[in-house]
């Protein structure tokens, strides 16, 4: 009896041990499996850019826009865009600065122009319909505003010191704040259309 009795105290003690060591491997099998978290940038690339090229544009002195022309821009854009020419910034009194120094600012200007709007441009194809792009629309309507400031206070340096090459990489500069004008109508275009999605799913 003795006997019997050891025995099954061995094979009840053999069993919980076993037990113990398969659940261990369950639960590290479990915490392999486990899904990564990946964190979510703070700011994606069409924020980082806008807000790159209003800092950019202010320190260097080729915009000076402040808040005023900055809510008007934005409530232009957001009642259906703006006019190819239209402007609201006061006007600027022109710097005297050597045509090589304007021309590399030209230049340095219409890279950062570019770069915004591909990053713009890029980031709208991909994103979804119902995405929200608030965000974006405010902050790249910013960095037009601080284009189209540069772009008159360069056309005013070009006055007062005219030269063939300056004046051909201000026009290369016109065509891509152009361009950013479209990506931003386009944001604009899009929250506008989400708007009219909600409004007509209500009345359903």
């Amino acid at each position: 009896m003795k006997l019997a009795t050891s025995f099954t105290a061995i094979f009840i003690i053999g069993g919980l041990a076993g037990l113990g060591a398969c659940t261990t491997v369950d639960l590290s099998q479990v915490a392999i499996e486990q899904p990564k978290v990946i964190e979510k940038p703070d700011h994606n690339v069409v924020e980082r850019s806008s807000v790159s090229l209003t800092n950019l544009f202010r320190q260097k002195g080729w915009s000076k826009s402040g808040p005023k022309e900055m809510t008007n821009m934005a409530t232009r854009v957001l009642l259906g865009g703006l006019e190819k020419n239209e402007d609201d910034a006061e006007a600027r009194v022109a710097v005297p600065v050597s045509p090589a120094q304007l021309d590399a600012d030209i230049l340095e200007a219409n890279t950062q122009i570019l770069q915004t709007t591909k990053a713009a441009e890029v980031y709208l194809t991909i994103a979804d319909d119902a995405a929200d792009l608030g965000t974006e629309l405010s902050l790249l309507e910013k960095a037009l505003l601080s284009a189209r400031d540069a772009e008159n206070k360069f056309a005013q340096s070009i006055g007062v010191k005219p030269n063939v090459k300056t004046e051909q990489d201000f026009a290369l500069l016109s065509g891509s704040v152009d361009r950013l004008k479209d990506v931003t109508d386009a944001y604009g275009d899009r929250i506008r259309a989400q708007i009219t999605a909600r409004a007509s799913a209500s009345r359903s």
